[in-house]
């Protein structure tokens, strides 16, 4: 059973400020993105990834001089308009033995093998599984449309998503044909409109989604402690 990695890189990262896609942004002088697949080339148990970057930009990263440096990318797509459209063009050009399929945002480059090796792991045994870690904070629940709490949300049930997200493959691309026109911040979200039961697989506070010039600081900080930790 084969394992692929859909790597979502073409946002535009609004929040970040200026016009570059937000995964070709500089983290110690390489794009985050490059962090991002050395991560997923170091696990054993990827075995290929299908990259979708910025439209425009396909022709770069399926060069022969980068698939050279990334061997384990198969494909390069360009993006759609949502981040499910993306998904589903990155679905139609996996390798047709991946099995399993994990949806990884490029802007966390700080996943670890181990960590990928257990929701991988994980999926296998229920079909859908993603990281998360507890969240620190108490969760308020808003009013629609007002600034006024609704109500709270007991903490000790309160988990922070993060990726990958890891399907079989036939209930992944099941879940994006029966759900095309609606709109979903995570994979798992789809899973849960479905009935599907998605396990929860902790993983590290580490493992940040790079947002905010706050959080591209504290991505150097991260890297910087790993690089001298070796």
């Amino acid at each position: 059973m084969k394992n692929a990695i859909i790597l979502l890189a073409a946002g535009l990262g609004k929040r970040m400020g200026g016009g570059t896609p937000k995964a070709l942004r500089p983290l110690l002088n390489r794009p985050i993105l490059h962090w991002t697949l050395r991560s997923l080339e170091s696990c054993p148990s990827i075995h290929s990834i299908i990259l979708v970057v910025p439209p425009g930009t396909e022709s770069h990263f399926n060069s022969a001089r980068f698939r050279k440096e990334h061997k384990k990318v198969y494909a390069a797509v360009a993006g759609g308009r949502e981040r499910t459209d993306s998904t589903r063009l990155a679905m139609k050009a996996l390798p047709r033995d991946a099995d399993w399929v994990g949806i990884h945002d490029a802007a966390r480059p700080f996943v670890t093998s181990a960590q990928l090796q257990a929701v991988f792991r994980a999926a296998k045994f229920t079909g859908c599984a993603i990281l998360a870690v507890p969240s620190k904070d108490t969760v308020k629940i808003a009013r629609q449309g007002a600034m006024k709490i609704d109500r709270t949300v007991p903490r000790e049930r309160c988990w922070l998503a993060q990726t990958p997200q890891v399907f079989r493959r036939n209930i992944v691309e099941k879940l994006h044909a029966k759900r095309r026109k609606a709109k979903f911040t995570d994979d798992a979200s789809i899973a849960e409109s479905m009935g599907l039961a998605v396990t929860l697989v902790p993983g590290s506070y580490e493992n940040i989604k790079i947002t905010t010039p706050q959080d591209l600081e504290l991505a150097q900080k991260i890297l910087k402690k790993r690089r001298k930790n070796g």
